[in-house]
């Protein structure tokens, strides 16, 4: 297997695992590897689709729908995990924050007590029945029970106002007492203050003693520095006449260097100099004139067919030297067809043209390649501009939204939305994307560094979306994958399958946030050209 086949696997595997892990940790395996069961309440309290479900405070579902009956009662439809089990005779409430959604909670039965001498969880009584494990009719179903209302919060609060009286007679008839211990408290904390006195008093003397010893080791230090200061003093003395040489000898290469400037420039300004150099030039021009010259009357002249072989080659190797430029610019798409030099390039004839005289034993020389044409050179710098830089166009559409969530960059809006990016050195093995996102919504912008693993794999890092994040690519033929992630604060990952048209033209089918139950599906058209 070649190694691009082998980063192509990789890229794949490494997708997929992530999507698994995506799978495990969201509520999507719950909406689809789990169960459904229904629940009937009077009132929903707000309860909407998507909401989190709490058995003993630990989430194993969400709400999958509700629906309005006709006697205006609601009938909640649950999605639970499948390894979970739900007693009938537990308690289904709806919580209803001031703050926030609202979720719904199940409280199990209370466990009978741990027989003395038994270690670990209690087992549930037997005949503790468990709800089945599908949507039964709403007579049969287990019946929520109502949030609080304001009646029951002024009922309970009569209790507690009635505790609150028991306990002030109770505090009236402990009252002396607890003047008593106060009493107490007091002249201890009197004989605290008096002991902490004294050890303040103690730790001060240590203190001046510790200045004193401070202050004998600062003059100690004072007389140390004096002498280091007079030893730097005789340093200083000793090593000025070498100091003085040194700037000496500094400033006379200054002065040979500001002579050999002004030389220079009287050269610069000679005009006699610049007279010869202009005369010197024309002679080289003239005499490059005259070798062509006698080189083109050379080729009509001679009649031997070697001499025109070996000039035809002569051509063939200045045509060579001038398209090697070209074939530098191979990483962006640039190439020349030299045979001999490039690889692909298609060999010359071998046989010289019907014209051409040929002797005994004459061999056959290279015919040279034909003058590049206008157009030739045309398409030529046409391939070299789409190898610098593409235009990337992608028109999207998204689903209905189904759940409203904390995602900045999804709201109820399906679009159309439009993308507009600019990839700098596509064919290359770095790349880049700049460009910007929804033109006309919420307006967001991308700048990537990408590079490529082979012909098929390519993974990037840099701005998405306005936001840190990765983006990567793997293309096999018709079909391709991609997978972004982004924003630190927020994790949101997104996921497309395209299908390709052709050259230009692809589609494109996908989910964005896939982490959250606010996800959506999104799909559409992209152009490069």
């Amino acid at each position: 297997m070649s190694k691009q086949a082998q980063i192509g696997v990789f890229a794949i595997l490494a997708l997929l695992l992530l999507f698994g892990v995506f799978f495990v940790i969201t509520d999507f395996g719950t909406r689809h590897t789990g169960y459904k069961v229904g629940i009937h309440f009077n009132s929903a309290a707000g309860l909407s689709s998507g909401a989190l479900i709490y058995f003993s405070g630990v989430t194993v579902g969400s709400v999958d729908s509700i629906q309005l009956l006709p006697d205006n009662t609601v009938d909640v439809i649950l999605a639970v995990n499948k390894d979970v089990d739900i007693p009938r005779s537990s308690k289904f409430l709806i919580q209803a924050p001031l703050t926030g959604n609202p979720s719904l909670i199940i409280v199990p039965p209370v466990p009978l007590p741990r027989p003395s001498g038994v270690v670990g969880p209690t087992p549930a009584p037997a005949a503790n029945a468990m709800l089945e494990r599908r949507v039964l009719p709403v007579d049969e179903q287990a019946q929520g029970q109502d949030s609080a209302t304001i009646a029951d919060l002024l009922q309970q609060g009569q209790g507690e106002i009635k505790r609150l009286d028991l306990m002030l007679s109770d505090l009236e008839t402990r009252e002396p007492r607890l003047l008593n211990t106060l009493q107490d408290t007091m002249n201890n904390a009197n004989n605290l203050t008096i002991t902490a006195n004294r050890s303040m008093t103690q730790l001060s003397s240590q203190g001046r003693l510790i200045a004193d010893s401070l202050q004998a080791t600062i003059g100690t230090a004072s007389s140390n520095i004096v002498d280091l200061t007079n030893q730097l003093d005789r340093t200083v003395a000793t090593s000025g006449p070498k100091v003085d040489h040194l700037l000496t000898t500094l400033n006379a290469t200054a002065v040979s260097l500001n002579q050999s400037v002004d030389s220079l420039k009287g050269l610069a300004t000679n005009k006699a100099l610049k007279q010869n150099l202009i005369d010197t030039t024309r002679n080289i021009a003239d005499t490059t004139q005259t070798i062509a010259g006698l080189t083109k009357d050379l080729r009509t002249i001679t009649d031997n067919p070697q001499t025109q072989g070996q000039l035809r080659d002569t051509v063939a190797q200045l045509d060579a030297a001038t398209q090697k430029a070209n074939t530098l610019l191979g990483s962006l798409g640039g190439t020349s067809h030299v045979y001999g030099v490039d690889a692909s390039a298609t060999p010359y004839p071998s046989t010289l043209p019907s014209s051409a005289p040929r002797g005994p034993g004459t061999p056959h020389a290279p015919a040279p390649p034909p003058p590049n044409s206008p157009g030739q050179i045309k398409r030529s710098l046409g391939g070299i501009v789409k190898n610098l830089y593409a235009i990337q166009i992608r028109l999207s559409e998204l689903s209905k939204q189904t759940t409203i969530g904390g995602n900045p960059l999804l709201g109820s809006d399906r679009g159309p939305q439009s993308d507009f990016n600019l990839l700098l050195l596509p064919a290359g093995n770095t790349s880049f994307l700049v460009g910007a996102n929804d033109l006309g919504g919420k307006t967001t912008y991308n700048f990537v560094g990408i590079g490529s693993f082979g012909k098929r794999a390519r993974l990037g890092g840099g701005i998405l979306y306005s936001r840190l994040g990765l983006l990567a690519e793997y293309n096999q033929g018709l079909f391709g994958l991609e997978g972004r992630a982004y924003d630190l604060r927020r994790p949101t990952f997104d996921l497309y399958g395209s299908l390709k048209l052709n050259r230009a033209t692809r589609l494109f089918l996908g989910q964005r946030d896939l982490l959250h139950p606010e996800r959506r599906t999104v799909f559409g058209l992209e152009l490069q050209f």
